[in-house]
């Protein structure tokens, strides 16, 4: 899996020369604020058009991030003024917007300790049934913190355990900067999850 969050000219041509050779890009186009509302702040929309009409064979997913922001992750996890809701409602909405999507790819960061984890499972939860509801035939990516273990997070992230989320996502990319096994190139999967997919972003194209 690749993300379009560059947006420079060497990530374009990246996606003209060698489409025919990625399954899977994110479009790093939405971001979620405080109270659940999706704007499109990243790449253009526009600007993918060529690509995903030259490479039809491609799973287009829409990645929605919170850009690291902790207080995000609360309000969603806790829905917060009702929060979660809204994003779930969001989320509907932009799959509506883009009909051409595979669906959706959630990277939500810094959602603090271990004592979050089942409200955390909860949001994640939530969000794959929301998804599964509106079409079943659509996709869910997760983007997880790298981990050691149950409570193993090198980042503040132990809210997060593999083995809960499994159910609630099609495929997972661990996002595993940080850990002292990975090179600068490319993002690889924690071994021996054991979980039924993984999507392994291929940097060096």
């Amino acid at each position: 899996m690749v993300w379009s969050f560059m947006g420079n000219a060497r990530m374009y041509q990246a996606l003209r020369d060698y489409g025919d050779r990625i399954d899977t890009v994110g479009i790093f186009t939405f971001e979620v604020d405080i109270t659940g509302t999706i704007t499109e702040t990243g790449t253009s929309i526009s600007s993918m058009l060529t690509y995903i009409n030259r490479w039809p064979h491609i799973k287009w997913l829409l990645t929605i991030m919170n850009h690291g922001t902790a207080s995000i992750f609360t309000a969603l996890r806790n829905n917060t003024n009702g929060a979660k809701d809204k994003f779930l409602t969001e989320i509907i909405r932009i799959m509506n917007k883009y009909p051409w999507c595979a669906g959706v790819d959630i990277d939500l960061e810094r959602g603090g300790g271990y004592e979050n984890k089942d409200a955390a499972n909860d949001l994640f939860r939530d969000i794959y049934n929301t998804v599964k509801a509106y079409d079943s035939s659509k996709l869910v990516n997760i983007c997880l913190p790298g981990m050691t273990g149950v409570q193993g997070s090198v980042g503040g992230e132990n809210w997060c355990v593999y083995e809960d989320l499994n159910p609630y996502c099609d495929t997972a990319t661990i996002m595993s900067y940080g850990m002292a096994w990975q090179d600068l190139h490319r993002v690889r999967y924690l071994p021996g999850i054991g979980w039924k997919a993984f999507m392994i972003m291929q940097s060096g194209l």
